[in-house]
C-alpha cells in the first residue's frame, strides 16, 4: 500500500505556521511553492471562531515563475468545483460532507462572507494547468487578506499527483 507521505508534500502557507490576527489589519503573506514536481495543490485553511462579521476569511492565490515571487500576478483559478468549506458556529463536526462553495466567475479571491463569527475549513484546489505554464509560471501563493476582529487561523499547502513518486524522505523539495 502507497503511504499518503508518498502522494503528497505538505508544508505551512505562512512563514509561522498560525495567524492570530487581532485587529492588527496586516495581511498574512504565504510562502510561494512551486508545482513543477506535481499536477495538484489544495490550500487548506483551518480557522477559529471570531467574534465579529468581520472576521469573515479571504483568500487570495497569486502565482509566479519561481519561489522567490518574480512576475507575480494573480491565478484565478477560484471557481464553483473548486473552493469547498465546512463552516459551522460551534463545531466543525456538526459538518459531515463538504459544501461546494459558488463562485460563478473564476478569480484569484474567495471569501467566505459568513465565516467571521464561526469557525470551519476552507479548502482551494488548484492545477498546474491552471497556471500561465506557457508565461514560465510554475509556483503559487496563498494570502489571508486582513481580518479586523480576533481570529485564529492556520493554513497548509498540499501538494498532491507528483510526477515521480518517492518515499516521504526524497519528495522533491516545493519551498
Amino acid at each position: 500500500m502507497i503511504s499518503i507521505l508518498e502522494q503528497d508534500q505538505i508544508t505551512p502557507i505562512w512563514p509561522d505556521v498560525v495567524v492570530v490576527d487581532a485587529d492588527d489589519d496586516t495581511v498574512a503573506t504565504g510562502d510561494y511553492v512551486s508545482l513543477k514536481d506535481f499536477e495538484s495543490l489544495l490550500v487548506y485553511v483551518p480557522f477559529g471562531d471570531g467574534t465579529a462579521t468581520s472576521g469573515d476569511i479571504s483568500i487570495e492565490i497569486y502565482q509566479a515563475t519561481d519561489t522567490g515571487g518574480t512576475g507575480a500576478k494573480d491565478l484565478d483559478a477560484l471557481v464553483t468545483g473548486r473552493i469547498w468549506s465546512k463552516v459551522h458556529a460551534t463545531t466543525v463536526a456538526a459538518v459531515a460532507q463538504w459544501t461546494k462553495e459558488t463562485q460563478a466567475t473564476a478569480d484569484n479571491t474567495y471569501t467566505d462572507a459568513t465565516s467571521g463569527e464561526k469557525l470551519g475549513i476552507i479548502a482551494l484546489e488548484i492545477h498546474a494547468s491552471d497556471l500561465d505554464v506557457d508565461g514560465g509560471f510554475c509556483c503559487v501563493r496563498a494570502d489571508l487578506a486582513t481580518i479586523s476582529s480576533a481570529k485564529l487561523v492556520h493554513g497548509a499547502y498540499i501538494l498532491g499527483n507528483p510526477k515521480i513518486q518517492t518515499s516521504p524522505d526524497l519528495m522533491p523539495s516545493v519551498l
